[in-house]
């Protein structure tokens, strides 16, 4: 059997489920973690990423604030 994960806008979303359970597709609700996972996702924003010398600067700076 093969997963596959669907994105449907919202006003569509019934209509779709109503034909892919007439074609026999078992649809499963978003896990808890799956949920939370995509809250995340969505809150990262795009942009530059900082390298380890930052992260390690950044962290001695916050430790010795402490």
């Amino acid at each position: 059997m093969e997963t596959l994960l669907i994105n449907v806008p919202e006003q569509k979303s019934s209509l779709v489920k109503q034909l892919l359970k007439e074609l026999g597709v078992t649809i499963e609700n978003k896990t808890k973690a799956r949920k939370l996972a995509d809250e995340i996702n969505k809150s990262v924003k795009p942009g530059l990423k900082p390298n380890i010398d930052e992260i390690v600067a950044e962290v001695s700076a916050f430790r010795s604030g402490q």
